[in-house]
């Protein structure tokens, strides 16, 4: 029963990584496909967990190098990268939230990777060496099927690093190119900033921002505190 329960699992995981992998090279594509069961069937990232989970002849050591070294190609990232988004988008309906957030990835006890950054840890609360992560998602309300569409891992002492702000507006543009518009932007407080409403009201897009609580809005030509609008919206809901 497990056996035929993994058979499947590969052929599935074999399927999908043949639409991600359209127009790559053999070994990127034998990569990807290893990497994708790797990670299902060890619950891992590490090359090494990957590794183990493939029962190489060769040793452990050798398949790791070559993980590594195929992990490096230059064109991957981008070309699975568009890939997801462009299976994630046929997915995504008018009011399906598309969720932004900019979290943090710690590497407290790292020194030598490349362009490691100080970032704040958003388990411990302290500052430690690691990478910010900015992601969009889609899901439905009501709903607990997450459709990922965008991730980028980001560092400030990266020489292609603009601005978060930056950073943040190209995701936003990427996914909502792909989704021709569609869903509703969902962002923390974090995007409460003047150069993320800019793009979102150009775009006449639909968009959830958690106020910071000193946004003022005009209504009916009134300046008025989001916070006294709020308290006045009628709660239908209990959820």
């Amino acid at each position: 029963m497990i056996a035929q329960t993994a058979a499947k699992m590969r052929a599935h995981l074999d399927d999908f990584s043949g639409r991600l992998c359209a127009g790559l090279s053999k070994p990127a594509r034998r990569f990807v496909s290893e990497a994708l069961y790797g990670i299902a069937a060890r619950g891992s990232v590490r090359l090494s967990e990957i590794g183990r989970a493939l029962e190489e002849t060769v040793s452990l050591a050798k398949t790791e190098t070559r993980l590594s070294r195929n992990l490096g190609r230059e064109a991957l990232r981008g070309h699975v990268g568009g890939a997801v988004l462009r299976e994630g988008s046929a997915r995504i309906g008018k009011r399906t939230l598309l969720v932004l957030d900019i979290s943090d990835i710690a590497k407290p006890y790292a020194e030598k990777m490349q362009y490691l950054a100080r970032v704040g840890d958003g388990s411990t609360g302290e500052i430690a060496n690691g990478y910010w992560l900015c992601q969009v998602i889609g899901v439905e309300n009501e709903d607990t099927a997450i459709v990922p569409l965008y991730s980028a891992l980001l560092s400030r002492r990266a020489p292609d690093f603009q601005s978060e702000n930056e950073e943040i507006k190209t995701a936003s543009s990427q996914v909502a190119a792909a989704c021709d518009g569609r869903g509703v932007w969902v962002v923390d407080r974090g995007g409460d900033r003047r150069e993320l409403y800019k793009p979102l009201l150009a775009g006449a897009h639909s968009f959830i921002i958690r106020n910071t609580g000193e946004r003022h809005v005009l209504v009916g030509g009134r300046k008025v505190e989001t916070a006294a609008l709020a308290a006045q919206c009628p709660m239908m809901y209990a959820t």
